[in-house]
């Protein structure tokens, strides 16, 4: 049988299919950006990307209409392999190695992630890398040296300037040696030089007067930091902004840092923009969560989303459910700390969400593993509970956004069978 090209290539395309890590797919997943994203989805990539060097490797012709699949979406968390791939973008860049007329490998890149938590990382090769990934639109680099280990990072840094007009998603994770105010100049300077950059992490406030610039605020929707750190005393001079020169509509707060002050600082000055707010690593020490709470009741009038990941959902007091008129609430906690009692408390915070939040929507569980406990360990938890949800005016709904209780109906379906036929085998004994 004699399959068409363009068919070989739409069945390549969905067996190497990774949703939500390309655009525009991954906007949708925003808030996550950052250590939840990489954990629901870099064992995704690293799955997939198997597969690819599986179908490359069948024959010639596979190889000619697989290959821009095996390098759309590059992984390396191993530092080994950087000498080797760097190598082999830089020989097709100029024309030699692999087969004759295949054009630059790197061309077909979209994506590019480096995890690694080995010593000795080759920055340079690298660097050189990057400079061969002309079509970047997603980047994410969460690199921690060793403690012996300098890693400056200017390189890198250099080479993103190159393939700073496509990028879309800049996740910063790294932290260099050198924090100092040249480093974070540097980084200033690259991140204007990013007209279509949407979503932005990274490791510390770039602008730590506060005041970040007028070409970020026009095209960057999601910003995510894990330390503010803002010094300036007076930032009256930047009250004249106006909505349609800011897209700035969603932030991340890791509120584990004692970055109150510059937070509110900074709501002071961007959270009228603001449609959605992510808290992380929420707890109730010293009563922050319910602090951070409180200050966006007061700082951002237009939010309508709001994301809470936890420890534990016993933080969700009546204190802190005292919530604003959101539209959507996501919700997780530690996996690890999944009890019974946990999932007993997730329902009765539904229901007095229910009863509290007439402008309520959406509830969904965004932590995949929390929705496996509450569907297979705790399931006859949600079986009553969801019973007691049925005239609630919110949907309540699993990571991928489908209907709790319309997986719960899947999976007792065949449990319910089984059942049948087991009651049936004893009526005729």
């Amino acid at each position: 049988m004699n399959i068409p090209p363009e068919v070989w290539d739409r069945i390549f395309e969905i067996a190497t299919h990774v949703p939500y890590t390309l655009t525009p797919e991954i906007f949708e997943k925003s808030t996550l950006i950052g250590i939840d994203y990489n954990k629901q989805y870099h064992p995704a990539l690293k799955a997939a990307l198997v597969t690819k060097r599986n179908i490359v490797l069948v024959c010639k012709q596979w190889w000619y209409l697989a290959i821009r699949y095996l390098y759309r979406a590059i992984f390396i968390d191993e530092d080994r392999h950087i000498p080797c791939l760097c190598g082999t973008l830089q020989n097709y860049a100029i024309g030699k190695g692999g087969i004759p007329g295949a054009g630059p490998l790197g061309w077909w890149a979209e994506r590019l992630d480096v995890v690694s938590l080995g010593a000795g990382i080759d920055e340079e090769r690298l660097a050189d890398i990057i400079m061969c990934l002309p079509n970047l639109t997603v980047v994410s680099l969460d690199i921690e040296p060793s403690p012996q280990e300098q890693l400056t990072l200017h390189s890198i840094r250099n080479a993103l300037r190159h393939v700073a007009s496509s990028l879309h998603v800049l996740d910063w994770s790294t932290e260099p040696s050198d924090n100092n105010p040249e480093t974070l100049l540097e980084e200033r300077q690259l991140f204007v030089e990013m007209p279509r950059l949407r979503i932005l992490r990274s490791r510390y406030m770039p602008w730590t007067d506060g005041l970040i610039p007028y070409s970020i605020l026009a095209s960057v929707t999601t910003f995510a930091v894990e330390r503010m750190l803002i010094t300036a005393e007076d930032t009256s001079d930047w009250s004249g902004l106006e909505e349609r020169q800011v897209c700035l509509r969603e932030v991340v707060i890791d509120i584990s840092w004692y970055d109150f002050e510059s937070w509110a600082i900074f709501m002071g000055l961007y959270g009228v923009f603001l449609h959605s707010v992510h808290l992380t690593y929420c707890d109730n020490y010293q009563n922050r969560f319910f602090r951070y709470l409180a200050m966006i009741k007061q700082s951002c009038p237009n939010v309508r989303r709001l994301t809470l990941s936890m420890t534990t959902f016993r933080n969700l007091t009546d204190d802190v459910l005292s919530l604003p008129p959101i539209e959507y609430l996501g919700l997780s906690m530690w996996e690890g700390l999944h009890t019974e009692m946990e999932s007993e408390i997730f329902f009765s915070v539904l229901v007095t969400l229910r009863d509290t939040i007439p402008t309520l929507r959406v509830v969904q569980l965004t932590n995949p593993v929390n929705v496996a406990h509450l569907l297979t360990d705790h399931c006859r938890i949600t079986i009553k509970a969801m019973g007691n949800l049925v005239e609630c005016a919110f949907r309540v709904e699993d990571h991928d956004g489908d209907l709790l209780s319309d997986r719960l109906k899947a999976m007792r379906e065949p449990i319910d069978y089984l059942g049948y036929l087991f009651e049936s085998a004893h009526t005729y004994d």
